[in-house]
């Protein structure tokens, strides 16, 4: 009888688990190098190893990512699929979206990418995930966490002694104050 850990737990063959709150698997088995599992969309397979998983870095407010989803079609697709392509920007308690894109490429591409997408590997999925990051960079500039990451980065910096608009122009701090408060993010 085959196990896989999970959280410092044996799980066996036909035993189930939640990974993540909410999501629930059961573990079928294994088929050579491949363990196969099985959710509420059906089964599928993941190469095992005995590499623990990297840390998740912490996510910066402002950063920016383009999410691929697959969008459920009743119309039959072969050797395709039909995406959703948002882009996204951090801020407390998680993603704006900002602008979404549906774009037809080869299957399996679903997943999130960083940036402007540049890692996806089809090129018309890519080039659909650019326009919806240069789409967006308008409404990303006028974000008031875009203006709070130049106040912060100034007062960082020690830029501007002395002027208005300096790092040490009580203005600036203000303006810092004011964004966090309209925010609610304290």
């Amino acid at each position: 009888m085959a196990h896989i850990e999970n959280d410092g737990r044996l799980i066996p063959q036909g035993g189930a688990f939640e990974p993540a709150p909410g999501y629930r698997l059961t573990y079928v088995g294994r088929q050579g190098l491949r363990h196969v599992f099985r959710d509420g969309e059906g089964e599928f397979a993941r190469f095992g190893t005995t590499t623990p998983p990297r840390e998740s870095r912490p996510v910066s407010l402002g950063e920016r990512r383009t999410v691929v989803e697959l969008l459920p079609d009743a119309r039959p697709i072969v050797d395709a699929s039909l995406y959703v392509v948002t882009h996204q920007m951090s801020v407390p308690g998680g993603w704006q979206d900002f602008v979404k894109v549906t774009s037809r490429a080869p299957q399996m591409l679903a997943g999130v990418y960083s940036g402007a997408g540049t890692a996806i590997e089809d090129e018309k999925l890519r080039a659909d995930a650019r326009k919806a990051w240069d789409a967006s960079n308008p409404a990303v500039a006028a974000h008031p966490y875009t203006r709070l990451g130049e106040l912060l980065l100034k007062v960082r910096l020690q830029e501007g002694t002395g002027e208005v608009g300096g790092w040490d122009d009580p203005a600036v701090c203000m303006e810092i104050a004011e964004l966090l408060e309209k925010s609610r993010a304290l």
